[in-house]
């Protein structure tokens, strides 16, 4: 009687318990990467929070002078980001200049931060000689901070105490004439907020 063998390249079909084990094991490493992608998503658009470092960066103001967020480390930074299309930008300007003249001896450093894009850089030196101000404007035509700071809109301030840490953020327009808008300003500063000036509201 003939002997049957089974060929040598022909192999058993895999045990339905394994096909689902197979399966079991794609479909989470499917979940975890969907879920680690929603994650990193979240966390791009999540904004900055009090208590953070503040995202340092490097820009040049209208006469290409360099400046960079950290060298002024130990001092009280007012980070200010605004456009010159902003109306409350325009509006808040004045009262940014009193600042600046009350607490600059006191180590206040203002920055302002514009966003203009590329087609409106031209209306930024015009409109800084009309507000008559003093404080440096640093141009960000090319969104460089846009990522690092997630920005509500404009204008927006970030309030950097001497260690690099964001201490406040305010979002939209302030009269920063007005006592209650100084409470952390002066409380880093160490200086009374009687000493600030009140100029005109808007």
């Amino acid at each position: 009687m003939a002997e049957h063998t089974t060929p040598a390249n022909v192999t058993s079909a895999p045990s339905p318990g394994a096909s689902r084990l197979f399966i079991l094991g794609v479909g989470t490493v499917i979940l975890i990467a969907v879920f680690s992608l929603v994650w990193l998503q979240s966390a791009k658009y999540e904004p900055l929070a009090v208590g953070k470092p503040a995202p340092d960066f490097s820009l040049s103001d209208m006469n290409d002078k360099p400046y960079r967020l950290s060298d002024f480390r130990g001092k009280v930074v007012f980070l200010n980001f605004w456009a010159t299309w902003c109306k409350p930008c325009r509006e808040e300007m004045p009262s940014m200049e009193v600042l600046n003249k009350n607490f600059e001896k006191d180590g206040l450093v203002i920055l302002a931060v514009s966003i203009d894009r590329v087609t409106t850089t031209k209306d930024i030196p015009p409109f800084v000689k009309g507000m008559n101000l003093t404080f440096p404007v640093l141009i960000d035509s090319w969104g460089r901070t846009d990522k690092p700071y997630k920005r509500m809109g404009v204008p927006e301030t970030f309030i950097i105490d001497q260690e690099g840490i964001i201490r406040e953020i305010v979002i939209g327009p302030r009269d920063w004439t007005r006592l209650d808008s100084l409470q952390i300003l002066t409380k880093l500063l160490n200086v009374t907020p009687k000493t600030a000036d009140r100029g005109p509201s808007f």
